[in-house]
């Protein structure tokens, strides 16, 4: 009796492994729905959007769980002047870790920004990714009694990270838009897109 009830027990994990690893290369659940191209700017809501994720080449969409804390803070914002689409700016985090210590911290100085934007066709953003940072120089001022101070000037600068055209639309309700906006670094050229639900 021990031994059929082991042997039905590895039978049925058996099953259920095969079940799990035929489930794994099944559709993508996300990236299979019908996707719609932004038509127009219009359609783009302003305000903040939360990232839920990412799909890389061929693999499946992978959503953030609650357990990733840092990647559960980025975020999008469509900034609007009246009816006027003006920017969108990404906030990216990652890990940082400091001896036993570990924080979520931006990767970039500032916010990465989307700007000089212009739909040239249904879901083909032109536009230029930038970033801004802070350049630091000092220069010597002699005081009244003669005495050199160094003064630290700051000053903000903008460099641009991606001019070009970026795809976005709508996907099982959320926002796709093709990463230039992340940190992340292509290994053959593929194909990446960041999902944004609106808060």
């Amino acid at each position: 009796m021990k031994k059929v009830l082991a042997l039905l027990s590895g039978a049925i994990v058996l099953v259920a492994c095969s079940s799990d690893d035929s489930s794994s290369s099944s559709v993508d659940p996300i990236f299979s729905q019908p996707y719609t191209e932004l038509a127009s700017l219009d359609e783009l809501v302003g305000g903040k959007y939360a990232y839920v994720g990412n799909k890389i080449g061929d693999r499946k969409v992978g959503l953030v769980h609650e357990t990733n804390e840092c990647k559960t803070k980025d975020y999008l914002v469509a900034h609007r002047t009246g009816a006027v689409l003006d920017s969108l700016s990404y906030n990216n985090y990652g890990r940082n870790v400091s001896g036993n210590s570990e924080t979520c911290m931006s990767i970039f100085e500032f916010p990465r920004i989307v700007r000089n934007m212009e739909l040239k066709s249904s879901g083909q953003l032109k536009a230029d990714v930038t970033d801004d940072y802070i350049e630091v120089t000092t220069r010597d001022i002699v005081d009244k009694d003669g005495n050199i101070e160094v003064e630290i000037i700051k000053t903000r600068k903008r460099k641009t990270h991606y001019p070009g055209t970026l795809e976005i639309g709508f996907q099982a309700g959320y926002l796709r838009i093709e990463d230039h906006l992340s940190n992340y670094k292509r290994l053959n050229g593929e194909k990446v897109y960041l999902y944004f639900k609106k808060m």
